[in-house]
């Protein structure tokens, strides 16, 4: 990161809608909303503040960071919203620029930061967010000290939305798709039914299918790769169809288990291996084991109902096996691929929903798997956190 530049959670805003409460208190997995954007924050290794507006009288610092009060308030004496928790902390740290998230954001991921503040150029005062659905993010974004000249001319003029401003300053704006981050962490639970939504939401499960020796562990292993790249943390299941060594003979743990353990753990102080005895496991059997994860991927499953990705390669077999109503879509893993509207073997797109790509088409391919894990978290009717 930039010398003079820092970061600020806004808190300032009176949660009308969830009773008057402060949003950024409730709990999510075991954490509140601030306490979690906070860790994120500070591992940017920047100054990280509080903005805060009518939860104040608190003190000079809450939860181990420094409070900036909001200094701006309307006509008629009435707080402003984020633009007045912008233009004080811009004010007040004297710092040449500010990255802000919501204190309501509770799937913030340090990397929506990152990503922003390496695309910043001389001569820009912001830069922003634009997801999918084309809609600019300001409460999850950069700006720059000099953008505090329109910010104050925007405040004084009455007119107290973001927007508005933005129009007055020139704004960098990165889309969402261009980098693979998920429009679903840009959430803002500003409801209790959003609230209860969030505490409902679980990792969507994505299988990588198709024959043996098509390709499948090195279409993994890109996915993974590039995910983590932006934050997003795979776990990945694999069946073997055979009863495999769990434990490699003449270990301690194997040891142990010859003797009679019918359960073995072997642990560090960042990672464990576990060995049970337990018979007619299914793949949905191991998802309670990555509470943490974003995305869960099954490695086979080509019969299950699970949506997937088939992969084929024409040296083994170019002919599906999985029903079609399961495939996102097919990934030619040879070296000569389907053209866009062409299908396996030959055949039409199903009804043209189902794209074939070539294992070269990277961004198109982890599209389909964001675009996955978004439509997941709506749920079936379709709404959002």
């Amino acid at each position: 990161m930039r010398h003079g530049w820092g970061s600020v959670i806004l808190s300032g805003g009176q949660g009308r809608r969830m009773g008057g409460i402060d949003k950024g208190g409730l709990d999510f997995k075991g954490e509140s909303f601030r306490g979690h954007i906070q860790k994120q924050l500070q591992a940017l290794e920047i100054p990280c503040y509080l903005s805060r507006a009518c939860y104040g009288g608190r003190g000079d610092r809450e939860g181990g960071l420094e409070v900036i009060e909001d200094a701006v308030k309307g006509a008629k004496g009435q707080w402003i919203g984020p633009m007045g928790g912008i233009w004080s902390c811009l004010q007040s740290t004297g710092l040449k620029g500010l990255f802000f998230v919501s204190c309501d954001m509770p799937l913030f991921r340090k990397e929506m930061a990152v990503i922003l503040m390496e695309r910043w150029e001389p001569g820009a005062d912001a830069v922003l967010w634009r997801t999918r659905d084309g809609r600019i993010q300001p409460m999850c974004g950069f700006y720059a000290a000099t953008c505090m000249e329109a910010l104050g001319d925007t405040i004084r003029g009455g007119n107290y939305r973001l927007m508005k401003f933005l129009d007055a300053v020139r704004c960098i704006v990165v889309d969402t798709s261009e980098v693979h981050i998920p429009d679903i962490w840009f959430a803002n639970v500003n409801s209790p039914s959003t609230y209860r939504n969030l505490r409902e939401l679980r990792a969507p499960v994505m299988a990588v299918s198709g024959r043996k020796n098509t390709g499948k562990t090195a279409l993994l292993e890109m996915l993974v790769r590039e995910l983590a790249r932006v934050g997003i943390r795979s776990a990945v299941i694999k069946h073997d169809g055979h009863e495999f060594e769990a434990d490699v003979p003449g270990t301690d743990s194997r040891r142990v288990k010859e003797a009679g353990a019918y359960g073995t753990v072997v642990y560090s102080g960042t990672k464990f291996s576990m060995t049970k005895e337990q018979p007619s496991m299914e793949a949905e059997d191991f998802f309670g084991f990555f509470p943490e994860a974003d995305i869960i991927f099954l490695e086979g499953q080509k019969y299950s109902d699970v949506p997937k990705l088939e992969v084929l390669r024409k040296e083994v077999s170019n002919v599906p096996v999985c029903r079609p109503e399961t495939v996102l879509a097919y990934i030619w893993s040879g070296e000569n691929g389907w053209s866009e509207n062409a299908g396996p073997a030959g055949e039409s797109r199903r009804n043209g929903k189902c794209p074939v790509f070539t294992a070269d088409q990277k961004d198109r391919i982890l599209e389909i798997v964001i675009e996955h894990m978004d439509r997941y978290s709506r749920g079936d009717e379709g709404d959002e956190l």
